[in-house]
């Protein structure tokens, strides 16, 4: 069967369901009959010999479309990053990359608000990050309380860049991506080697938080707090990227 080119891989909380929808109005792509088709992220099934067949079901149409599908744990779900290269070497990987304390804020408000978290957010990233450790599904990962642990972007992709080469992973800052984002889908299509996107392009903004009442706002003490957590990664990240990130500078 014909193999996945590409996977918009998180991370989560930074626009990978907006993305997954611009990626669907082109023509020249086959996406996945659903997003997050969670197949490589998934842990009952059999690795030692695993039957693709699941996979291949989210693509009915048979056709030479390159296949991509958008599952943003990925990134930060190390064993799936394993999988898809025994799966595909050669697959292209996209990543967009949020402000990291903006991103923690946003995926617990998502937890909260689907009731998957009870503890406010200031606990949440302090003393909550405990639970990440001791209620890990596997290899010390949790996917509902990794408010903190995803951020580290840097330490993932050091990882991912251990499995591919570097000419395969594409990075978007969120914040520049969505303030331009048909310059951003040129450098997407580019990377793909697939035709231009449409120049006009309809507002995209998918899942936004649910309007409630939450029991914490991001506070500047909160802020401080995650932003002294990732500087070093962050450094390490905009060396990576070869440039600096203005939109996620701080005093």
């Amino acid at each position: 069967m014909q193999k996945l080119a590409f996977v918009i891989g998180g991370a989560q909380k930074a626009g990978t369901c907006s993305l997954d929808r611009l990626f669907r109005m082109h023509r020249g792509i086959q996406m996945s009959s659903k997003k997050e088709t969670h197949f490589f992220d998934d842990e009952t099934r059999d690795w030692a010999m695993p039957d693709y067949a699941a996979l291949d079901a989210f693509f009915p149409e048979v056709d030479d479309r390159p296949r991509g599908e958008a599952t943003p744990v990925t990134l930060y779900w190390r064993p799936a990053r394993a999988r898809l290269c025994a799966y595909n070497p050669d697959i292209k990987l996209i990543f967009l990359l949020r402000d990291p304390v903006q991103r923690a804020f946003s995926h617990w408000k998502m937890m909260y608000a689907i009731g998957n978290d009870t503890m406010r957010f200031p606990q949440a990233i302090r003393e909550g990050r405990a639970r990440v450790r001791d209620e890990a599904e596997v290899d010390g990962l949790h996917r509902h309380f990794s408010y903190v642990e995803r951020g580290f972007y840097a330490a993932q992709l050091r990882e991912v860049l251990e499995l591919f080469p570097a000419r395969n992973v594409h990075c978007e800052v969120f914040e520049e991506f969505f303030a331009d984002k048909n310059a951003g889908l040129k450098r997407l299509a580019d990377f793909l080697g697939i035709a231009p996107f449409r120049a006009v392009l309809p507002a995209v903004h998918a899942y936004k938080a649910k309007d409630m009442e939450y029991p914490s706002v991001l506070t500047p003490d909160d802020a401080r707090y995650l932003a002294d957590l990732y500087r070093a990664d962050t450094a390490e990240l905009e060396e990576m990227l070869g440039r600096a990130i203005p939109a996620w500078q701080r005093d």
